[in-house]
């Protein structure tokens, strides 16, 4: 399940970590990848502003109600900040399996750029239903399972600034997190009817099913 969390960070966020990105010097995004392809500038991850704007992103992530519905957080990588330049891409490639320690069972792509000062620059998904390209205003994310190819067209105006992470979810079959998420929308939608006390039952009888915690699956 590809899905949008729409207002992730405020106006005031956005430039505090503009202001952060603004004070480090950017290097070839190619230290972080196998494929020399790979076209793009990043943030050294053990430089300050790294560390301080992405504990920004992951407080904000954290308290977003659509983020810990549909993804079920576990752990979280901390975000890569991304530049992209005119003539930069990054071609097909699959995420890794493991970063860090953690599973990476979801991925999240946060816009820090706005929509109309840059060109190209697509998060295009092969779902394999079909292909889906987003390209959102600063601020939205959008959050894909990491085992999908995908890639990010190249940019032909403008910067494409943005922030990439990873989670290990509590539910690592993104089948069954989708599951999980429209049961929790028709909760919400119908918790005072007379189905509520059903859904409920179900929601989270599914969700004891399927978990892993730090003790592993808690059932097979």
């Amino acid at each position: 399940m590809n899905i949008v969390l729409t207002d992730v960070l405020s106006a005031d966020d956005i430039d505090r970590i503009k202001e952060l990105i603004a004070s480090e010097r950017f290097v070839d995004g190619r230290a972080t990848s196998v494929l020399t392809a790979k076209k793009n500038l990043q943030l050294p991850v053990d430089s300050r502003a790294a560390r301080e704007a992405g504990d920004l992103v992951c407080a904000r992530l954290q308290s977003h109600e659509t983020f810990n519905l549909a993804v079920h957080p576990f752990l979280v990588h901390p975000p890569l900040f991304s530049l992209y330049e005119p003539g930069m891409e990054y071609p097909d490639h699959v995420d890794a399996a493991l970063m860090g320690g953690l599973r990476t069972d979801v991925a999240v792509t946060l816009f820090l750029s706005e929509r109309s000062t840059y060109d190209g620059g697509e998060l295009v998904v092969d779902t394999g239903n079909g292909i889906r390209r987003y390209a959102l205003e600063a601020g939205d994310a959008i959050a894909y399972p990491a085992s999908t190819i995908h890639h990010v067209a190249e940019v032909t105006r403008g910067a494409r600034l943005a922030a990439v992470l990873w989670v290990q979810s509590t539910v690592r079959d993104p089948a069954k997190r989708e599951v999980l998420y429209n049961l929790a929308v028709a909760m919400r939608n119908l918790a005072d009817t007379a189905c509520g006390p059903r859904l409920n039952r179900s929601y989270w009888n599914l969700l004891r099913l399927w978990a892993e915690t730090a003790a592993g699956p808690t059932a097979a």
